[in-house]
């Protein structure tokens, strides 16, 4: 079921209208009662409820989880299970993946700014994006070391890292589907309710 949210303008003071000075102290009280339920209202109404909050967090990880699960998917696709030196690699799909990666990551700290009114909510959530950032950081900086492995045909002079930069990527993959999975399960506890 979707709330009912009443929007106030609460920027830009003009859009009022000149109000008379109060002639009595009566007036006084219920114009500073007015003003500061307009000023604790702005505060408020500029919060998230728990859904709305949850769904422009969901909707921000799902963006940046796609893309890197494609990276996953692409190095699964493009580098084979047993690399030679004599292998050639085009590297070009996987490069603009990691592209994309990096910029939906940049995107996906921009969540750490929104505001629930569920201040337990927030702080939870606020916790496990930091988690799901740092594990995602991870994952990358080990792609760009694969990329950076193969584009400059290091595999070719040293076959011998192909091991473990693969066991890194695979260990940090993990870690990142983890946090992944944590912070949705810490979403979900904030909007899922017990049935009677």
């Amino acid at each position: 079921m979707q709330g009912f949210f009443v929007l106030l303008h609460c920027s830009h003071p003009s859009h009022f209208h000149a109000m008379k000075k109060p002639s009595s102290s009566f007036n006084a009280l219920a114009l500073g009662l007015a003003s500061l339920f307009l000023l604790t209202s702005c505060s408020v109404f500029g919060k998230l409820s728990d859904i709305d909050y949850n769904n422009q967090v969901v909707d921000g990880i799902n963006a940046t989880s796609t893309v890197i699960e494609n990276t996953a998917t692409l190095y699964n696709e493009k580098i084979p299970n047993k690399v030679s030196e004599k292998d050639t690699l085009d590297l070009t799909t996987m490069q603009s993946a990691y592209d994309d990666a990096t910029q939906n990551l940049e995107n996906a700290s921009d969540l750490a700014t929104l505001e629930s009114r569920n201040i337990e909510q927030q702080n939870a959530v606020r916790t496990g994006l930091s988690t799901y950032k740092s594990a995602a950081d991870l994952y990358i900086e080990s792609y760009k070391t694969m990329l950076d492995y193969y584009s400059n045909g290091d595999y070719q002079k040293d076959i011998s890292k192909v091991g473990s930069i693969d066991e890194a990527l695979h260990t940090n993959y993990t870690t990142f589907i983890q946090a992944n999975n944590d912070l949705v399960d810490t979403l979900d506890s904030f909007v899922t309710k017990p049935l009677p």
